[in-house]
């Protein structure tokens, strides 16, 4: 429950787009939306094209859920990966890993995991 309401504070108190507390990667201009790309952060693999037979390479779908108590916007994997929809770009931020902005929504983006981790 403390890490909930640490979570909240932090959510609400740092601009993450604007801070320096954690690595950002802003890939607005890096990305182009005809153009494959993979972001790794972590556990978390983010790709904007479905990766096939993906249990043969060792992949299986990231499971992401709402954060807090399901009203939300935010999606979270893994309890630590918060994923953040804004319109036409989705920001993925983690403790560790830092910040990644996407130049696309994300329901153009497909989310995997490696099939034995546990983060």
């Amino acid at each position: 429950m403390s890490l909930q309401i640490q979570l909240e504070k932090n959510l609400t108190q740092v601009n993450f787009l604007e801070s320096t507390m954690y690595d950002r990667y802003d890939l607005t201009k890096l990305v182009r939306k005809d153009e494959r790309f993979v972001i790794r952060q972590g556990d978390l693999i983010i790709t904007n094209y479905y990766i096939g037979e993906r249990r043969k390479k060792g992949l299986r779908y990231a499971w992401l859920e709402r954060y807090g108590n399901g009203n939300s916007n935010i999606l979270v994997f893994g309890g630590n990966h918060f994923i953040i929809p804004l319109g036409n770009k989705t920001i993925v931020t983690h403790p560790e890993h830092g910040t990644v902005i996407i130049p696309l929504e994300k329901d153009k983006l497909n989310f995997y995991t490696f099939s034995k981790a546990l983060d």
